[in-house]
């Protein structure tokens, strides 16, 4: 599965552009595992190459045979000009070399919405810490970037499977991202601090949220926002 991802972060595995230990060690590291759940693994291209095109393209071709499904991502507010890529010609110019072709093998396809952000929405614009460089996740992003999942959703007229991430910290903000249009829905702040024990939680919480509503599945949520 192939994810051109559209500011997007909640990465699985890193390559080397995201500080980890670089495509080889990765290699091996997957090769050595043997767990049953859904493994994704996010592609960028290393910062101090000129060529982002055929880097992608190797970690592709080295990565696949272990992922169930691959995330390209061009919007890492910590590589720089890395964004550049969401441009409508640097994007088809990407995905229509062999990163297409191992989508088209695997027959999907999604958008991961939406990544973290250079911006302080308040109550972090008055931190201290406001001021220095980087990315903000966690609980200011929700309503941004769910709001940037609803516009996705009927853009694409609900025909691309959309994973929403961005500020997800229970069960009815999970809800809330589903019936913005997401398929699946993605986490990482709130599973670094809460640990293991927030994903059962989350899953409950949701179920009653679908009962009350009167849904008998996810997917029956799926951009209810949007019609």
């Amino acid at each position: 599965m192939c994810i051109a991802e559209t500011m997007a972060y909640c990465a699985v595995i890193n390559r080397c552009g995201f500080n980890s230990e670089g495509i080889v060690v990765v290699a091996k590291r997957l090769g050595a595992q043997h767990g049953s759940g859904i493994l994704g693994v996010n592609i960028g291209n290393n910062k101090t190459i000129e060529d982002a095109v055929s880097d992608y393209v190797k970690g592709v071709h080295t990565l696949s045979q272990f992922a169930d499904y691959l995330v390209i991502n061009i919007s890492s507010l910590n590589t720089p000009g890395l964004c550049k890529l969401q441009g409508r010609k640097q994007l088809e110019e990407l995905v229509k070399k062999d990163i297409a072709a191992v989508a088209l093998a695997l027959h999907l396809d999604g958008l991961i919405i939406s990544n973290t952000t250079i911006s302080r929405p308040d109550p972090v614009t008055s931190h201290p810490l406001a001021g220095e460089s980087g990315g903000l996740s966690g609980k200011p992003l929700f309503d941004m970037s769910t709001s940037i999942l609803k516009e996705m959703y009927i853009l694409t007229q609900g025909k691309i499977p959309l994973i929403g991430c961005g500020g997800v910290s229970n069960g009815e903000d999970a809800y809330k991202k589903i019936r913005a249009g997401a398929t699946l829905v993605q986490l990482y702040t709130a599973f670094a601090y809460d640990g293991p024990s927030l994903i059962p939680q989350i899953k409950a919480e949701l179920a009653e949220c679908l009962e009350r509503d009167g849904f008998k599945s996810v997917q029956e949520a799926v951009g209810a926002d949007c019609k």
